[in-house]
């Protein structure tokens, strides 16, 4: 439940960041399709024109939602970037970790779940969805796929189709069934066991021969 705020005496930014907090439980507990502005207005406790003051539409502020809820999963691995290290293999396991393990989280699930079931009829909500989050993964992963293969450790032709396949190893089979409530989340030791599996294969494909 988030806690309630009172929007005249704080300010523009906290006023923003609570709108976003509350959109993103109204969105969670009813739906995209069935949220509307009038509505989210009622659970902030302000006017409809206060929130469009903030927002233009429903669209901006399910994409403001999108940004703040994948932002959580990249800052952990946007670390790695500045990362001098020359062992592949471990920065793409330790990758894999922090990866996983945010996409386990409660918040990465609710988002999921709600694309699955309104993505269909809402087109431009699956869009905003992978242009906050699993387009913005990919991008960051290819970049530091590209470091060593300017440095000759790997041969890839084509950065971006590796690093959306070595998400495909991690996610595997195990994340799809989380995802449909057939099973709980891994405990920390078994995402890192698959990790570090996925990067020992990926990686030894690449190596330069």
């Amino acid at each position: 439940m988030v806690t309630k705020c009172r929007l005249a005496r704080s300010s523009p930014d906290e006023r923003r960041e609570h709108i976003i907090a509350v959109a993103a439980e109204a969105f969670t507990q009813e739906g995209y399709g069935a949220t509307s502005m009038s509505t989210i207005a009622a659970r902030v406790g302000g006017s409809k024109a206060t929130l469009y003051k903030y927002f233009p539409s429903k669209e901006a502020l399910f994409g403001a939602v999108m940004e703040e809820r994948c932002a959580r999963v990249l800052a952990p691995l946007r670390d790695l970037r500045g990362s001098d290290s020359d062992n592949l293999e471990e920065l793409m396991a330790d990758f894999g970790v922090r990866f996983l393990t945010k996409i386990y989280e409660q918040g990465a699930l609710d988002v999921q779940r709600m694309i699955y079931s309104d993505g269909s009829r809402f087109p431009e909500l699956a869009a905003v969805f992978f242009r906050s989050g699993p387009d913005v993964v990919m991008v960051e992963l290819a970049d530091m796929l590209g470091r060593f293969r300017e440095s000759g450790v790997i041969e890839c032709e084509d950065l971006s189709l590796a690093a959306g396949q070595f998400l495909g190893m991690l996610r595997g089979d195990s994340h799809l069934r989380f995802t449909m409530g057939v099973e709980a989340a891994p405990p920390a030791e078994e995402i890192e066991r698959q990790a570090r599996m996925a990067a020992r294969i990926f990686v030894r494909g690449l190596l330069k021969r």
